[in-house]
């Protein structure tokens, strides 16, 4: 059995996005640091996956969000400060 299969598992949903370029090159060294450092080369959609699964522990205020930027910076802001 392959460690990791096409097709998409119960209960999950795809969702197409579309990232810059340089996301997708981050993506792919993070994976490519995983296996050099002893882990396994993750797919993106588990690397997407986990991110968004530890955003959802963060309790960010989305108040007045009006562009990424602002997302992107309240999201950081809360990292700083989260107590886990």
């Amino acid at each position: 059995m392959a460690r990791f299969r096409s097709e998409v598992p119960k209960g999950l949903f795809r969702v197409p996005i579309s990232i810059r370029k340089d996301m997708e090159f981050w993506l792919q060294d993070l994976s490519n640091k995983m296996k050099a450092s002893g882990g396994y080369k993750l797919p993106k959609s588990y690397i997407i996956r986990a991110l968004l699964d530890a955003m959802k522990r963060l309790d960010i205020d989305i108040s007045g969000v009006k562009t990424e930027d602002e997302l992107a910076k309240r999201i950081l802001n809360n990292c700083y400060h989260y107590k886990g």
